[in-house]
């Protein structure tokens, strides 16, 4: 079996962002973003569809509550009426950041 050239693979490689940074990036985008009483948990609300994708590709956990009766990743309606606005709570915590601040530690900022 011949060996694969260095040359010949290609991936990109992004290091984790420091957490702070991260968080940063999400509200500039219009997330906003919660401690959970639980040390360590953080999650983030939008109704970016995009921002929602973007979070979860990157390592987050969509969260619903039991009975919405849709998948988490299609979010949910952010009230009763059917304003057609789209809400998506999304658990960041799960995202690997840079050593350092923790994802916790930063949203306490």
């Amino acid at each position: 079996m011949p060996a694969i050239a260095a040359s010949s693979l290609s991936f990109s490689f992004r290091p984790p962002p420091p957490a702070a940074e991260l968080l940063a990036e999400i509200r500039e985008r219009g997330g906003r973003v919660y401690r959970m009483r639980a040390p360590d948990r953080v999650f983030c609300l939008t109704s970016d569809p995009k921002l929602a994708a973007e979070l979860l590709d990157r390592g987050a956990r969509p969260y619903t509550t039991v009975g919405i009766g849709q998948a988490a990743e299609q979010g949910y309606r952010r009230s009763r009426d059917d304003d057609g606005v789209r809400e998506w709570d999304v658990w960041v915590h799960t995202i690997p950041v840079a050593e350092g601040t923790t994802l916790w530690e930063a949203a306490a900022r």
